[in-house]
């Protein structure tokens, strides 16, 4: 990750409530798109989402939003914070607290809260099984600090939407203990099957609140797409963990 340039912190200070999040990511370091020739050959590594297949394996793409790059910069995620308000309260959604997904969603939550001046929870991950070569770690969502009061209108706050799995097991949580979800909030959405509503078991629409919607394809590891590249190795399946390389490979690669 790099620091703010002064050209892109002069833009955000000039016009903050529209500069783009993704441009702003990218100038910091936090945006990878995997590298390709002029025939579509990667020149880069796959990258590793949270979503596994149906037997556990990590689903893979080209494309890394490291929205963690944003936390370090309070006054970009009250910038974001604002559009976000103004998007809420044109749903005439009115929340009494925003809850926060581990480990993304803390840093935005909080502003949100703040912007709002309502209440802030998050919930926190207990590891269920470890990490291997092939996968990420399992674990459960608990409220250990902070906790949901019955009738409570509730607004989920993640930095990235994509499956939306964690999401399902918040609502549910949220649900057994009293309070009801009024919708769910994200800097990207990047789901291929959730737009504006994401559509719970029993069918309740939950409105989704993006402040950047952008479809990212993904593929399981087996797909034709990919299966070489896994073949190879030519794959990070923690691309925080290993940033430094994937902008090696993206800065290596310019054109």
């Amino acid at each position: 990750m790099q620091r703010i340039n002064d050209a892109l912190r002069m833009e955000i200070m000039i016009n903050a409530s529209a500069a783009d999040p993704l441009r702003i990511l990218h100038a910091l370091g936090g945006y990878y798109e995997c590298p390709k020739d002029d025939t579509g050959k990667r020149k880069g590594p796959l990258v590793g989402y949270a979503g596994k297949d149906e037997i556990g394996l990590q689903m893979v793409g080209d494309i890394y939003a490291n929205c963690a790059c944003f936390e370090q910069y309070p006054h970009l995620l009250k910038s974001f914070a604002e559009r976000i308000r103004r998007m809420l309260r044109a749903a005439e959604i009115d929340p009494e607290v925003f809850c926060a997904a581990p480990m993304g969603g803390l840093a935005f939550a909080t502003m949100l809260a703040s912007v709002f001046e309502v209440r802030y929870s998050f919930m926190e991950k207990s590891v269920s099984a470890l990490a291997t070569a092939t996968s990420r770690e399992q674990s459960e969502l608990v409220f250990k600090r902070h906790t949901i009061h019955s009738d409570e209108g509730v607004v989920i706050v993640e930095d990235v939407a994509n499956n939306f799995s964690t999401t399902a097991q918040m609502i549910e949580i949220i649900k057994s203990m009293g309070g009801h979800v009024q919708a769910i909030v994200c800097l990207l959405n990047r789901s291929l099957k959730y737009d504006d509503h994401y559509v719970t078991p029993d069918g309740k629409k939950i409105p989704v609140i993006a402040l950047v919607r952008k479809e990212i394809h993904q593929w399981k590891q087996s797909d034709p797409e990919v299966a070489d590249d896994i073949a190879a190795g030519n794959v990070i399946l923690k691309p925080k963990d290993h940033w430094g390389d994937l902008m090696r490979a993206m800065a290596s690669n310019d054109s």
